[in-house]
């Protein structure tokens, strides 16, 4: 290897490896410090054992632990390893392994302190996947806790807007130089009604005409790569190879678009973001960028994926732009705008601010420790802890003290996606049982293809997850369903059931994805209450079940888009999973008639499977259902009052104002979650929605205060006030406070502004004329009577001659009456 900057540090990191165990290393692009480093550190003397070297993404990893084996005229799997998922290439004599986070992740697991392991290097820190912030938090609770001779060095291509030295603050912070070639930027903004793509492939045919080398295409996702791919087949010459790049591509697939292409060709390389860093493409001078990007989120109303198309962030710019400056000078096409990227954000969030943490919150429980206890690049959002730790107690693998259940050790020790680990593990069950046989095959060959993506994507042959049986037990697919089926105990049939089992086996994994049909065939509706549709001459289109496997939401649509899923007969799954079916009498007021019904229904979450007609409707049925029709229809529907709705308001500024006490709810959300304790004793012998106008809310309301709170309420918070002319006046309450509308001469003599709960909230006057017109609003009646009263006087006396308008209103006697009657 030629001299790269990385080894002007390879001294000074000698030297704090002998005074510090953290170390955190700024290092650009082409720096060497994915591949000359951790090569030397192998051969130092001072790291007593193994070298664990980190990368985000499979390809990345691969390449890497190939190019250093490489350079010691090695294969893989002797000095230098390779651990990924579905690939394993190491022995006895390996110093450096070349590893991805899930697999350190595992390591730390099934062995805390990390033996014969002397340094872990977290490459490409910057791009914040969960499962490096997961891997990073466990690596510094084995260091503090069990191996402070653990050696860890965190890499980054940029320490812009990363919290590396806020989470290491001893840490040692040292900078390498990049080596990278001048890359120039071209803004081309695509012309009004001109679609991106349609633009993107212009100027990549541009680029070909009037440039050497090979282009590198950045695209937000497979379906926008493959639509590239199409456009410019037809239009490149022989002589320009198009290979595409993604995550879901086979190694061999991957291999081919990063290596160089044979003599006499150019290529241009259609890429995901997965291009953007660790991985050198040979022969790149060019970079075309469609400065899009797609990322998935996590809604936490029913726990699917939101894939998102986004802008990419300053960083990914900069990171995209560099690929053209790795070998060579370079130049870079951006189909946005200058002033677009000056808006730009500096760096994308991390990825466990938006993503589902149901796998992360197993690994957790695995632990034995909760978030708090562990330090964080970004801690992780209560809310999408909360949810996930509440999926996992519903799949039994948690139990109420969010600890491990027995089946949740068994899913966790497989290192599968929990629903997926639930289901092998469930298969295993069935079929030891006799419940038939090649359940475990099955079910192992749909993890591999829910986890691994699609292998028949792009063929545009529907949802029908049966269909892609045959080609999962090929490739990736293949070797991982075989892992799984090695780690599972027992003798199974080595012949996977047929298809038709995967909509049951599936049902296990995601009970809340079990989908009705609905309208036209197309949608159907969820367990978890969300819809979801299939695309329009979908052959599962119109199955009453569906179970669905992979779906996402997408913007501006109601219903999620279904991707893959099976058939599902209930008496099947009703037959080995019985705790999912409910039978619940339901009885409600008929929209059309009003008349009441009952039903006897089968119930699968929010789904109704089976409903029988029910006659004999008792007296709590009816209570039953006038509570249902108040749920349904809102707390409007009950019609309070003026003075119900001030007993509220009340309560609630009580319980701002003087919170030593314990006040009741009586929010909307808080009545409508305790009806049945407030408004169920009062509907004794009622039968019709009409009745419950007879109902004194006001009176229902206050019993749900103690008497000594009521007591409280009078004197603090009254109903009404008395002014000096002695009448007493209705207080309005809102939120923030309470309003007392007077006229203005009944207020004379009070020289400020009267004060509510203990002197805390003052009465906001609204000063009337003798009309009852507003003069004024005020909560500074001093202040008022001081200064603004002089021009209101004024203009008051030539309007209303007759009635007082007192120099010194507060020192003047009230009066309801005009001058002649005071």
């Amino acid at each position: 290897m030629s001299r790269l900057p990385i080894e002007d540090l390879f001294e000074p990191i000698r030297t704090t490896l002998s005074s510090h165990n953290q170390i955190i290393l700024q290092a650009p692009t082409g720096a060497g410090k994915s591949t000359a480093l951790p090569l030397a550190l192998s051969q130092w003397n001072e790291i007593d054992g193994k070298i664990l070297l980190l990368e985000p993404r499979r390809l990345a990893a691969r390449m890497i632990a190939r190019r250093l084996a490489s350079s010691l005229g090695e294969t893989v799997g002797q000095t230098i390893g390779l651990r990924v998922r579905g690939e394993s290439k190491v022995s006895a004599h390996t110093k450096l392994e070349v590893i991805t986070e899930g697999v350190l992740t595992r390591l730390i697991q099934q062995d805390p302190e990390l033996d014969g392991i002397a340094m872990v290097l977290f490459d490409e820190v910057h791009e914040r996947h969960l499962a490096t912030d997961l891997a990073l938090a466990l690596t510094l609770e084995v260091q503090s806790s069990l191996r402070d001779d653990l050696q860890i060095m965190l890499m980054s291509a940029t320490l812009e807007g990363q919290p590396l030295a806020q989470l290491l603050p001893n840490a040692a912070l040292l900078e390498s130089q990049g080596r990278s070639y001048p890359v120039t930027i071209e803004h081309v903004s695509p012309s009004n009604g001109v679609p991106w793509l349609g633009e993107l492939v212009t100027q990549v045919q541009r680029q070909l005409r009037q440039r050497h080398g090979n282009i590198l295409v950045f695209l937000p996702g497979m379906a926008e790569i493959r639509r590239a791919h199409e456009q410019l087949q037809s239009t490149v010459s022989d002589d320009v190879l198009l290979c595409p790049l993604y995550g879901q591509l086979s190694g061999a697939e991957q291999d081919a678009a990063v290596q160089p292409p044979p003599k006499g060709k150019r290529k241009v390389v259609l890429a995901t973001n997965i291009a953007e860093s660790s991985l050198t493409i040979d022969g790149i001078s060019v970079v075309v960028d469609s400065g899009w990007q797609r990322r998935a989120s996590i809604n936490l109303r029913n726990g699917l994926s939101r894939l998102q198309t986004a802008r990419i962030s300053k960083a990914n710019a900069a990171q995209r732009a560099g690929r053209a400056g790795r070998l060579m000078p370079g130049h870079c096409v951006r189909l946005w705008s200058e002033s677009m990227q000056h808006g730009l954000a500096e760096a994308d969030s991390a990825e466990i601010n938006r993503a589902d943490l149901t796998s992360l919150q197993l690994e957790l429980a695995a632990w034995g420790s909760g978030a708090d206890e562990l330090q964080w690049l970004t801690s992780p959002p209560q809310p999408a802890l909360q949810q996930s730790a509440q999926l996992l107690q519903q799949l039994a693998l948690l139990d109420d003290r969010g600890q491990l259940t027995g089946l949740g050790r068994q899913v966790h020790e497989l290192g599968a996606d929990p629903r997926m680990g639930l289901m092998l593990c469930k298969a295993a069950e069935l079929e030891q049982a006799g419940h038939g046989r090649g359940l475990v095959a099955l079910a192992a060959l749909l993890a591999a293809i829910v986890e691994e993506g699609d292998p028949l994507r792009g063929r545009h042959i529907g949802a029908d997850i049966g269909r892609r049986i045959d080609a999962a037990k090929s490739g990736r697919h293949g070797q991982l369903a075989q892992k799984w089926r090695g780690q599972l105990q027992g003798k199974f049939a080595q012949q996977a059931a047929h298809h038709s089992e995967a909509g049951t086996l599936l049902a296990l994994a995601f009970p809340d994805r079990i989908a009705l049909c609905r309208d036209n065939g197309l949608r159907y509706q969820l367990a978890n209450g969300s819809g979801a549709s299939l695309n329009e001459g979908d052959a599962l289109s119109g199955h009453r079940l569906l179970v669905i496997a992979t779906m996402n939401e997408r913007e501006g649509r109601s219903d999620g888009i279904i991707h893959l899923a099976a058939e599902l007969h209930s008496d099947s799954l009703e037959a080995i999973a019985p705790h999912l079916f409910v039978q619940r009498r339901q009885v409600e007021f008929d929209r059309h008639s009003g008349a009441l019904k009952a039903e006897l229904q089968t119930q699968l979450g929010a789904l109704v499977l089976a409903r029988k007609r029910l006659t004999d409707i008792s007296a709590a049925d009816k209570q039953q259902a006038l509570l249902h029709e108040v749920r349904r229809r809102g707390l409007s529907c009950l019609g309070f009052n003026q003075r119900s709705q001030n007993l509220r308001l009340r309560v609630a500024l009580a319980a701002k104002l003087m919170s030593n006490e314990a006040w009741p709810d009586l929010s909307d959300g808080g009545l409508l979650d305790n009806l049945d304790d407030w408004l169920s004793p009062y509907l004794a012998g009622m039968s019709k929605f009409a009745e419950l106008a007879k109902l004194d809310l006001y009176t229902l309301l206050l019993n749900q205060v103690e008497y000594s709170q009521q007591q409280l309420l009078t004197n603090e918070l009254p109903e009404q006030l008395t002014v000096p002319t002695g009448s007493t006046l209705t207080l309005n309450y809102h939120a923030d406070g309470v309003k007392l509308a007077v006229r203005v001469q009944e207020i004379y003599g009070q020289s400020d502004t009267p004060r509510l709960a203990r002197g805390q909230l003052p009465v906001t006057l609204e000063l009337l004329s003798p009309a009852r017109r507003p003069l004024q609003i005020t909560e500074d009646l001093a202040g008022f009577w001081q200064g603004a009263w002089q021009e209101v006087k004024k203009e008051m006396k030539g309007r209303y001659p007759k009635h007082l308008w007192p120099d010194d209103p507060a020192n003047t006697l009230p009066t309801r009456k005009v001058k002649k009657y005071s």
